[in-house]
């Protein structure tokens, strides 16, 4: 499989070129100063696409600006470009992880190139609404609410007449339904004040009352206008009520559910919020291509921690995010009574052995040449206790991984901290070096702990995204000195020498990313170069 590597230029230009050549190539649509909702509007338009951004426009500020959904009508005839344009544009589908999927409906999400936020294309085919949890209503508005619209900043918007007349019975709606009427009953002045907007002093009313009988004539113009004047004042909550059992009579021609269907749409939407709720409480929201294994390698004082600390919370905003440390895993009840056996010995100080065996590799990885790597060499039976606990580690590494590509089976992206590599020696990998030449039980133990480790670390599961961050050995120092010295320069300078050997078969993408920019520069070309790959 194609493995590419990219590499980010302090202008966050894209240049691209796979693993196995010399070639560079263009790899994504070069960062302009518009936003991507202003290049959306642009390519829609070129691409003649019928739409409208259909309610919620008093909120248009916020949508544009991506700080709520883009709720976009798309004619269906249309779809097609639509579509296109979005792909065209660095958009991938998702959907929720559990629960409903009402067709008519997608989600499409893209990264802005100015604030690096994600933006949610809301994007609907047919007028399914109503109840805001089940959508339990397909009103035949679709056309009133394409050829009715005028233009803000470039976008279609459904005018204030079209978007009155669905935003008043979408609201008597949801006062039919106590789930909803629990929010809504909250949020009387906002929808007040919508309801208010719409009207645009009045001069909308009209023209809505014109287009009731084209397109909803069950509801009749007594009614509507009742129920305008009861959201546009300060009606008691027990009238709102009132009406909305009329409005959901006249219009139950357009229910989705029969009431067994609803009970049952309800009974699915309780019991995927429940498994969310039981877990650790992350986003329902996954993308359609599926999740990914995100991993973040290098040396200490690069930037690691940081950065998968900012992807987390990046990603974790949208979307089933968790967050791993793969070089620290948690130990498993197989290894628990190892892990104990050691950390008593260690206190006892008959762990004293393991303790100067690791001084030994380090003292002896500190005086090899740039390319050595650092491998535990048998010095006896001193040598079990150490063997003993890198299989331990290898194990519990390994449990980790594989619990982690099952998640990312299920749609979850897990963003790792370190992640094992297959190569002997390197950073986070297989340690011990088998002991040829020697005989005894305690050479023989060895031996075979060492293949042991070797057998796991084949086992655990290749990431699908890499990020190798990378800085100067001296910038590292630097680093470690101005927080205090935590790791001593010598062990610093092992660990970036092990981890320049990092690989793993089977990764599809390799990043290398250069921490040594500005933390803002940094995290973008991060996120650059994950929303890519997604």
């Amino acid at each position: 499989m194609l493995k590419e590597t990219i590499f980010i230029d302090p202008e966050l230009k894209w240049t691209s070129a796979p693993a196995d050549t010399d070639a560079a190539g263009e790899v994504g649509p070069m960062m302009g100063p518009a936003s991507l909702v202003d290049r959306l509007v642009e390519a829609f338009q070129e691409a003649e696409v019928v739409y409208s951004h259909w309610k919620s426009n008093i909120d248009l500020d916020q949508a544009t600006a991506g700080e709520i959904d883009l709720d976009l009508l798309v004619d269906r005839k249309s779809m097609a470009p639509a579509l296109a344009v979005l792909a065209e544009l660095g958009f991938k589908a998702a959907q929720a992880r559990w629960g409903v999927h009402p067709p008519s409906i997608c989600h499409y999400y893209g990264m802005d190139p100015i604030s690096q936020e994600l933006i949610h294309v809301h994007l609907f085919s047919r007028v399914l609404t109503g109840e805001s949890f089940v959508k339990s209503h397909l009103l035949p508005f679709e056309a009133m609410l394409l050829q009715n619209v005028y233009f803000v900043d470039g976008m279609r918007v459904a005018s204030k007449p079209a978007e009155l007349l669905l935003f008043t019975l979408r609201m008597f709606i949801k006062y039919g339904s106590l789930p909803d009427l629990l929010r809504v009953a909250r949020k009387a002045k906002s929808v007040r004040k919508e309801a208010l907007w719409l009207q645009d002093d009045g001069a909308s009313l009209p023209q809505a009352l014109e287009l009731l009988p084209v397109y909803c004539p069950v509801i009749d113009e007594a009614l509507f206008l009742q129920c305008v004047k009861t959201l546009s004042g300060k009606s008691s909550l027990l009238k709102r009520i009132w009406l909305a059992q009329k409005v959901r009579r006249r219009l139950a021609a357009y229910t989705k559910h029969t009431p067994w269907m609803r009970l049952l749409a309800y009974g699915d939407l309780l019991w995927a919020e429940l498994r969310r709720r039981l877990g650790p409480k992350r986003k329902n929201r996954v993308l359609q291509a599926g999740g990914a294994l995100i991993a973040f390698v290098g040396a200490d004082a690069t930037g690691k921690s940081t950065l998968v600390s900012e992807s987390s919370r990046w990603l974790g905003q949208t979307f089933t995010v968790e967050t791993v440390h793969l070089g620290k895993p948690p130990t498993a009840w197989v290894t628990a009574p190892i892990n104990l056996a050691l950390g008593l010995l260690r206190r006892t100080g008959s762990g004293d052995e393991e303790k100067s065996s690791q001084r030994a590799d380090e003292k002896y990885a500190q005086n090899a040449d740039e390319s050595a790597l650092v491998l535990h060499k048998f010095k006896g039976a001193a040598s079990l206790p150490y063997a003993l606990r890198s299989v331990a580690l290898a194990w519990d590494r390994r449990r980790l991984a594989m619990r982690c590509r099952r998640q990312a089976a299920a749609g979850a992206l897990i963003v790792c901290d370190r992640y094992p590599s297959s190569t002997s020696g390197a950073m986070d990998s297989p340690r011990l070096a088998p002991a040829t030449g020697r005989k005894g039980a305690a050479a023989r133990l060895y031996n075979w702990l060492a293949e042991l480790e070797q057998a796991i670390y084949r086992q655990i599961p290749p990431p699908d995204i890499v990020l190798r961050l990378h800085v100067p050995l001296e910038t590292a120092l630097k680093r470690n000195r101005e927080r205090g010295g935590q790791d001593g320069e010598a062990y610093l300078a092992v660990r970036h020498r092990q981890s320049r050997a990092w690989q793993m078969p089977g990764t599809r993408y390799e990043f290398t990313i250069d921490t040594e920019q500005s933390l803002v520069d940094t995290l973008r070309s991060v996120k650059d170069c994950i929303w890519h790959s997604l």
